[in-house]
Parts: structure tokens; C-alpha cells; sequence
């Protein structure tokens, strides 16, 4: 990924950083804490791309959701993705960036 940053802010294209978290799998488990994974992995990114090259047309994203824990599986559409996806854009309000979701 990082390869991929570094071609398209060098050729100043829009880099949308979009982590994909699961809150029970691949990140922690509470809402609060795959968010804090999220924010941190999205900023990082686009941190990356501006250490590239300075004012490259970066894009917040997120998409982090939690695992079904009987079967393991993504559980979409639950009320913990919803608050995750507005929290995502009130972040991406709070640094004055756009903002990609899966809504």
C-alpha cells in the first residue's frame, strides 16, 4: 500500500486511505477502540502522502465494523457499523478532510 501512496501523490492523485477494521478480529473489540485503530491507521496514510508530497489530495476513510462472535464472519449492517461510519465522518470533519464510507 504504502508503494501505492507514493505513485499517486507523487503524480499529485487524490489518495483515499480507507483501513478496513474489524472490532473483535483485527482490531479491539469495543467501539472505541477499533475507532482509535482506525483514526490512527487512516492518518498515518495520509500523513505518508503528504511527507511524499507536501498539499497531494488526500481522502479520509473508513470502514470498520465487528465480527459476528458465534461464527466469526463480518456482521454489516449492525448499529456499532453505523456509529462507526459517523464517527468516521465527525473525524474526518474534525482535520477538515472528505470523507469515503461504505454507507
Amino acid at each position: 500500500m504504502l508503494q501505492g501512496i507514493m505513485e499517486m501523490a507523487k503524480r499529485n492523485q487524490v489518495v483515499v486511505i480507507t483501513p478496513f477494521t474489524l472490532a473483535g478480529a483485527m482490531a479491539p473489540v469495543t467501539l472505541a477502540g477499533a475507532l482509535a485503530q482506525q483514526n490512527a491507521e487512516a492518518l498515518a496514510g495520509l500523513c505518508f502522502a503528504q511527507m511524499i508530497r507536501p498539499g497531494a489530495p488526500v481522502v479520509y476513510g473508513g470502514f470498520t465494523s465487528n465480527v459476528d462472535m458465534k461464527s466469526g464472519s463480518p456482521a454489516f449492517g449492525t448499529p456499532e457499523y453505523m456509529q462507526a461510519a459517523q464517527i468516521g465522518g465527525q473525524l474526518a470533519r474534525r482535520y477538515n478532510l472528505p470523507y469515503r464510507s461504505s454507507m
